[in-house]
């Protein structure tokens, strides 16, 4: 599903492209969170929402969607920037404009801060989060692999970082940006983020 849903994407940019497929399997490869799972879920939110949730441009955002963790390593700073940098390159070997490209970059760069400034980066930013609204079982599922990926930190260091980034989501007037996840999605994505914290 992923795979014909990248290709169909770049087809859409440029029916010329070459498919990038193996590469970005690749660097998904290996994770406990940040992998081919984690799109999956997210393209399976992507294709419930409703009409006027549609990006302006649908085939971009879908190579945003999934390049924006091509680049993974736990308490890097720069995984964003250079999963958008990889991003812009493969909408610049298909031809796309800057504009498109900047727009592609700007949506990855969203994810870092969960600070979204327009619709489209706040409909990335929300499916990259849907995970917090897991039931309790899967949420507990999605901590475990968070805890693996950054098993190389001790405990001491792990607990409070994880907790200052839970916290940030808590802080916020809301965590999702559309008003139609924020339904959904809000309360049983603080309630597992409060649980997690009281555990921390």
């Amino acid at each position: 599903m992923l795979q014909t849903f990248y290709e169909n994407c770049l087809a859409a940019i440029n029916p010329e492209a070459k498919s990038a497929w193996p590469t970005i399997a690749r660097a998904y490869a290996g994770r406990a969170y940040h992998n081919l799972n984690h799109l999956t879920e997210m393209l399976g939110h992507y294709h419930s929402i409703t009409p006027d949730l549609a990006p302006a441009a649908p085939p971009i955002f879908g190579i945003a969607l999934i390049y924006h963790d091509i680049v993974y390593r736990a308490g890097r700073a720069d995984n964003e920037a250079k999963s958008a940098d990889m991003a812009v390159a493969a909408l610049q070997a298909a031809g796309i404009d800057l504009d498109g490209q900047t727009y592609c970059r700007d949506l990855i760069m969203a994810t870092k801060t969960h600070l979204p400034n327009n619709d489209d980066e706040g409909l990335l930013v929300d499916l990259d989060l849907a995970v917090l609204a897991r039931p309790a079982k899967g949420y507990d599922t999605y901590t475990k692999a968070i805890r693996k990926e950054f098993s190389v930190f001790p405990g001491f260091l792990y607990r409070p970082g994880r907790k200052k980034a839970l916290l940030h989501f808590l802080e916020q007037p809301n965590i999702y940006y559309h008003p139609s996840f924020r339904e959904r999605w809000e309360l049983p994505a603080r309630e597992n983020i409060l649980r997690e914290v009281e555990y921390l």
